[in-house]
């Protein structure tokens, strides 16, 4: 009994390390790279897939709808001109939390949110494009992704990548807006 009792934690140790080691992947998607697919919902609850998306596209990795860094990066985001690119915007917070990030960000008088908020619930995409935040492994907030941007190219292809290791610190809309144009 007490050898199986011991067999049963090893495995259940095991399983934990092998879980955290997938969660914990740390090789960011490099340009030149296929962004790979994903198939998320909006936060009106239609599903959003990768390869269902014309022409050129940016995504947008934010953290959760309770940080104020994102609020203020997806707010600016609205000012880019979607004109021949596509803009999404993942987190892994749940569909209620999306339409709450919309409603935060509107309340500042200057319009909408025009792009889909998707939710990646258990990180996968997140884990996809290799932006996983390590830092809160464990915690409420695990699955977190660094505040990441992919633009990708008609044919999938990642252009451009910026991977904030900073939350506080994120690429400008006018550095975002150079970036697109090698998408074209």
């Amino acid at each position: 009994m007490r050898k199986n009792l011991i067999s049963a934690a090893i495995l259940v140790c095991l399983l934990s390390f092998a879980s955290f080691a997938q969660r914990a992947k740390t090789d960011v998607l490099k340009v030149g790279e296929a962004g790979p697919d994903f198939s998320l919902v909006d936060d009106g609850g239609k599903t959003v897939t990768l390869s269902s998306v014309k022409g050129p596209v940016a995504i947008v990795f934010y953290r959760a709808y309770w940080c104020p860094f994102c609020l203020r990066q997806l707010a600016e985001l609205r000012s880019l001109k979607q004109d021949g690119f596509t803009i999404v915007a993942i987190s892994p917070d749940p569909i209620n939390r999306l339409k709450e990030t919309k409603s935060k960000v509107a309340k500042d008088g200057k319009g909408e949110i025009p792009f889909a908020l998707l939710s990646d619930p258990g990180s996968k995409t997140v884990n996809a494009y290799g932006v996983y935040d390590p830092t809160y492994a464990g915690q409420d907030v695990d699955g977190i992704p660094h505040p990441s941007i992919f633009i990708l190219d008609k044919d999938r292809k990642v252009v451009w990548v910026s991977v904030s290791m900073d939350y506080k610190k994120r690429p400008t809309v006018d550095e975002i807006r150079e970036a697109l144009k090698l998408a074209k």
